[in-house]
């Protein structure tokens, strides 16, 4: 069985199929089969003017008909596409979803922040080690997830309008940013054991590998710093050929690390951990469970 995600995030589009290891079992590991990332930004157009201009929407099209090709070549089974922050906020992005779907066949869902915040926490329970206390820190191109998690529970969490393209465009409002760091602030947390932010997205992956943190330890707070302040000091160029970033990541990555460090500073929590999972995989997760 072959099971596909899309996902139209604000700073790129992934088409990401897997099968399961062991299909008799509920919550199985999954192989990947394919991994397709391009790099359109629809969040450039939706942060500024708040349509997906022609050009992009044309982009958006041809992205969703290769898709569509390669869904057909491997044969896939099951299907779910999701658009996140930026066709959220698109005036036109409930007519480019009929567009899309009158001429690939592709049904795009644009789902909530608490859906898709729902959709990546299923598949972070799953990985989190034992039973402790988390916060779930989600940060995309157009939005940031935030979930308080204790004893394999989610407690709380809330969806905001910060991402790493909003930033960089400068359409992050303050009250959006006081809003979250008020909600930040009303957290309760333990004070009697370790509490570690788990990162998920692209950009947290990237700088705990920046940084030589060894693949599933934790990384600290002092050497995130260090390792994003280095970053920012480098120019685009330098960021896409001697750190070996992708140019869409080399020009947003710094914001996800302040926004990292922001939460981490005001929950005081000291470590975050980078499992390289995200929406993809919870979508892939959401139709497993669906079937079996």
């Amino acid at each position: 069985m072959k099971l596909a995600a899309i996902d139209i995030g604000s700073n790129a589009v992934r088409l990401y199929i897997a099968r399961p290891l062991h299909e008799d079992q509920l919550g199985t590991d999954f192989k990947p089969v394919e991994f397709t990332r391009l790099p359109l930004r629809l969040g450039d157009d939706v942060f500024k003017t708040r349509e997906i201009g022609k050009k992009k929407a044309d982009l958006l099209m041809k992205a969703m008909q290769s898709f569509a090709l390669l869904l057909e070549i491997y044969n896939v089974d099951e299907l779910r596409a999701c658009a996140t922050s930026a066709m959220r906020d698109a005036i036109n992005g409930p007519r480019l979803v009929k567009e899309i779907r009158k001429a690939t066949g592709i049904k795009i869902e644009i789902i909530s922040g608490k859906e898709e915040s729902r959709l990546i926490q299923g598949t972070v329970l799953d990985w989190l080690p034992g039973k402790q206390s988390f916060v779930h820190v989600d940060v995309g191109g157009g939005s940031t997830e935030i979930a308080y998690i204790r004893n394999g529970k989610i407690r709380k969490y809330e969806s905001f309008n910060i991402g790493t393209v909003r930033m960089r465009e400068g359409k992050v409002k303050e009250t959006e940013s006081k809003r979250m760091m008020d909600w930040l602030g009303e957290l309760v947390l333990p004070i009697d054991e370790m509490v570690r932010v788990v990162g998920t997205g692209g950009n947290i992956v990237k700088l705990h590998q920046l940084s030589g943190c060894k693949s599933g330890d934790a990384l600290n707070l002092h050497h995130l710093e260090v390792t994003n302040t280095y970053v920012e000091s480098l120019n685009i160029h330098d960021r896409v050929y001697e750190l070996k970033l992708n140019p869409d990541r080399a020009e947003v990555i710094g914001f996800a690390g302040k926004i990292f460090i922001d939460i981490m500073k005001t929950c005081n929590i000291h470590e975050v951990l980078a499992p390289n999972i995200g929406l993809k995989d919870g979508i892939i997760r959401s139709l497993w469970k669906k079937h079996f």
